[in-house]
């Protein structure tokens, strides 16, 4: 475990001649909004390490840890090294840990299970069944609710944290292979540097928002007072550092928003509420919330007026469904995640296009272009009836 200053150095000193770097991260959760780094994985294609993140924490800045930067910062310089790539699974929480400890994510980054949706080996698959299918090596199971906070943390847990990265770049390799021969190398870097982008980790209330309002029971005419009141969880969870469902989960906001409080008494008799935040001096600010949503004027979204254009009807759900099989089909023929042939959320408006020429289906960018004009045109041919599905020998065809 390195928790010197001196050691930072030394370790910094050495990832700074490589090409390539692995890193992974161990936080705690389960009871605050931002991740609690406490170890950082790092590996080249030879050697590991860990470091102790804890051991340079220097207090808490409000309700989150705060570290001393100045003696992480040989590390840090090098995560941010646009000369050094960095490995990484599934990148979106390590990178959002770096985000709330440093202030920085690393970049550039190489995500290997993009890779590996790109190689045909499914949406999510985790990082023990990747090193177990290219590698052959075994990733032992059982720590996952380990305590990262403990200290001295046992040996057992200690390898299995360096098992993370210890073969990482090795398997970024194989699947550098994989991605070179089907011409997607570009593809997965593209993919991968969205994790790079500080957007992702900041999702704003009106994106939440519409997300919420777009359920089939919820009146858009409430719209104005749910986006006030996912404004002020949003920013209450940040301030109390505590999980969203702490204080209110996405069902008793839209609920909130159906009955639009407006005293003391009825928050307190409102289930799924903290019970800290419906008394005084708290209490008033979901009751402000409700009154700005509720004021004369409040604009909903134009899309979220015509939401009953956006919802599938009873007949194209179950197109959606054949269509979600079709790509399905195609997925595995052309080795690739189906997520990355048709979004999900461009599956509704592929159902409505019908296209009349291949053009118009290329042209709409509904489809990923990255399926090449056979793959495409077999789409085509689905989706205008040319081409069926059928189960052949027990396994489902398109002829």
């Amino acid at each position: 475990m390195i928790t010197t200053p001196e050691e930072i150095l030394a370790l910094a000193q050495k990832l700074a001649l490589a090409k390539e770097i692995a890193f992974d991260t161990e936080f705690i959760r389960e009871s605050t909004f931002y991740p609690k780094l406490e170890i950082l994985q790092i590996a080249t294609r030879t050697e590991a390490w860990l470091v102790d993140v804890q051991a340079f924490a220097t207090g808490r800045s409000g309700r989150i840890d705060s570290f001393d930067t100045d003696k992480l910062k040989p590390l840090i310089d090098v995560l941010l090294n646009p000369a050094i790539l960095k490995v990484v699974h599934a990148a979106h929480g390590d990178q959002e840990c770096l985000l709330s400890a440093f202030g920085m994510l690393a970049t550039p980054v190489f995500d290997t299970a993009i890779g590996a949706s790109l190689c045909g080996m499914g949406d999510n698959i985790g990082l023990g069944n990747l090193m177990k299918s290219v590698l052959g090596v075994e990733h032992p199971k059982g720590y996952a609710r380990t305590n990262w906070s403990k200290r001295p943390l046992p040996k057992p847990v200690l390898e299995y944290a360096l098992l993370d990265v210890q073969h990482l770049i090795e398997t970024a390799e194989v699947l550098f292979e994989r991605l070179d021969k089907a011409g997607r190398r570009t593809w997965a870097m593209e993919l991968s540097s969205k994790f790079c982008d500080r957007a992702l980790y900041e999702v704003p209330p009106d994106e939440v928002a519409r997300r919420l309002a777009q359920s089939g029971k919820f009146n858009v005419r409430d719209y104005g007072v749910l986006f006030e009141l996912v404004k002020w969880r949003e920013e209450r969870v940040r301030e109390l550092n505590v999980p969203r469902r702490w204080l209110a989960d996405d069902g008793v906001l839209i609920d909130l928003a159906k009955i639009k409080p407006t005293t003391s008494e009825q928050l307190h008799g409102f289930r799924g509420l903290s019970k800290g935040e419906v008394k005084e001096p708290h209490a008033s600010r979901i009751l402000n919330a409700v009154k700005r949503g509720s004021a004369p004027g409040v604009e909903i979204p134009s899309d979220l007026k015509r939401r009953a254009v956006l919802q599938a009807s009873s007949e194209e759900s179950r197109i959606i469904d054949l269509l979600r099989v079709c790509l399905s089909v195609l997925a595995d023929e052309y080795e690739i995640a189906s997520k990355h042939i048709v979004p999900p959320a461009s599956l509704l408006p592929l159902v409505r296009l019908r296209p009349k020429t291949i053009e118009d289906l290329v042209s709409s960018e509904l489809v990923s272009s990255q399926l090449g004009d056979a793959g495409m045109k077999k789409l085509f041919d689905f989706i205008t009836g040319k081409q069926v599905l059928t189960i052949d020998g027990g396994r489902v065809r398109l002829k």
